[in-house]
């Protein structure tokens, strides 16, 4: 039987800090989280477990919906601190599930030092001889060339214009992609613990995957691994966590258990499996996050690694300034062709701008903040800077039209006949990166009049703390994988 994922097995978390609420937010069915917590938004049906999962899986899911139920009897009875109550959108449409094998639960870890790089550089080959216990298993890849998984599901898609008029866009296959792709997927996990385990969930790990990544493969091969992961409700303050990871961040202990596997993968896929070739990095809101350390810590310092980065797509993080201090060789994407630079973006509707309490769009956790508690936080009062916007449109200012990709949800299906688990909608959205000296974020224009079936999910009243996060990947999902297959044209050129 195929395996869900390609090599590795351990344990898994994510980390997306933030302030402790509970709330409602789209127009889509789901909780507000903190920021930092991916959002993926839930529909009202949203991707069904496959029959066959195991019965560990069904236990794992109904302890955590008895707990749910305790949680939101006591958070229902003081409805003062809820965010705006919102519509809720119709259904989405996924391809089918694959069967998804249990893997070995691993004890959280309560002290854990910060990851350095330490592993000795061969003469040509970063990580020469590095081994993973966990990530030498399969069992322990959501995503691994060659291996029937998340990443293979069908990828054809439906584009409806303005007029009402549909067609089927066959998806591009690529048999012998020009490079890889390293993507590590944001805050997904509802397990009721501070960060996840290793046993992957087909509605939250494996279908944000599908949902984010799964494109790519037309531009590269993709390698994602699980990690223990900070979870969602360790965000939302509904679990007990250490001290420090109410703040959380580089240093913390729940960021530096995610972290650790995360720099585990990397080390054994560049050792083992990419054989010299250029890589992307890819990841959102948490992902993010974890790749903007692995830059830091990885890749800023090492000529060989540097020379290997085709780019790193890191959407809906909080932790690179427009100034791009963060790093000291690398820099913002500024043009189309460029390679070893970063795209990044928070995306907010234009209409619905960053607030003055608005968490995305600027960086969290300078090593001047001095506070125990998200509570504690003063934004007149700690140092923060307006994040970079690289709009993966056109590289350049002004609005473009942007290539949205988003999954089918049900009033299409029945209204316009769409079949396919895919939807583009050509004309409809525009993106236009704006830096205003506080917030630097992907102002996104809405071209269509009120009552669109294809504006589901990003109409209607917005959270104003997180503006589009749950869109910020499929907003422009298109134009990233054209940029990922130009980047990687203008690597293979350049490695001749």
């Amino acid at each position: 039987m195929a395996s869900h994922r390609g090599p590795p097995s351990g344990p898994v978390r994510l980390w997306l800090s933030g302030p402790r609420w509970w709330g409602t937010a789209l127009r889509l069915s789901f909780h507000r989280h903190p920021p930092g917590c991916g959002g993926q938004f839930q529909t009202t049906e949203a991707f069904r477990p496959d029959r066959n999962s195991t019965r560990m899986v069904w236990m794992k899911k109904l302890g955590r919906t008895l707990a749910c139920v305790v949680i939101l009897a006591a958070a229902c009875g003081s409805s003062d601190n809820l965010g705006t109550s919102t519509t809720v959108a119709p259904t989405t449409t996924v391809a089918p599930t694959t069967t998804v094998a249990p893997t070995t639960t691993v004890a959280p870890t309560t002290t854990v030092a910060t990851v350095e790089s330490t592993t000795t550089q061969g003469p040509d080959i970063p990580y020469h001889g590095y081994v993973s216990t966990l990530y030498s298993d399969p069992e322990a890849w959501l995503c691994w060339p060659g291996v029937e998984d998340v990443c293979d599901r069908d990828r054809a898609a439906t584009a409806i214009h303005a007029n009402g008029a549909i067609e089927v866009l066959a998806p591009e296959v690529t048999s012998d992609p020009l490079v890889d792709c390293f993507y590590i997927y944001p805050t997904a996990s509802q397990d009721m613990t501070p960060n996840s385990d290793l046993r992957p969930d087909e509605d939250e790990e494996i279908s944000t995957i599908w949902r984010q990544a799964s494109r790519y493969s037309e531009a590269c091969r993709v390698y994602a691994p699980i990690y223990r992961q900070k979870t969602k409700p360790s965000n939302q303050g509904v679990v007990e966590v250490p001290d420090d990871d109410l703040i959380g961040g580089p240093g913390t202990t729940g960021f530096e258990i995610a972290y650790a596997d995360v720099v585990d993968a990397f080390r054994y896929y560049i050792a083992n499996s990419s054989q010299g070739r250029g890589f992307i990095l890819i990841g959102h809101s948490q992902g993010a996050a974890m790749l903007t350390e692995l830059l830091k810590r990885e890749i800023d310092h090492s000529p060989m690694l540097r020379e290997r980065l085709v780019s790193a797509h890191l959407l809906g993080g909080a932790h690179i300034g427009a100034s791009g201090a963060e790093f000291e060789t690398i820099s913002g994407c500024t043009q189309v062709d460029e390679i070893g630079c970063v795209i990044a973006y928070n995306a907010f509707r234009d209409d619905s701008p960053p607030g003055p309490n608005t968490w995305f769009g600027r960086t969290w956790h300078d090593s001047s903040w001095d506070i125990a508690s998200w509570d504690d936080l003063s934004w007149d009062d700690v140092v923060s800077h307006s994040s970079l916007c690289v709009n993966p449109a056109h590289f350049g200012s002004g609005k473009a039209e942007l290539n949205p990709f988003m999954a089918t949800h049900r009033d299409l299906e029945e209204t316009l006949g769409v079949t396919t688990a895919w939807v583009t909608y050509p004309g409809l959205f525009t993106g236009e990166c704006i830096d205003d000296g506080t917030f630097g974020y992907l102002s996104v224009g809405v071209l269509a009049d009120v009552g669109d079936l294809r504006t589901r999910g990003v109409d209607g009243e917005l959270d104003p703390q997180t503006g589009l996060h749950g869109f910020d990947v499929n907003i422009a999902l298109g134009d990233l994988v054209t940029a990922a297959k130009t980047q990687a044209n203008n690597y293979a050129v350049s490695n001749r």
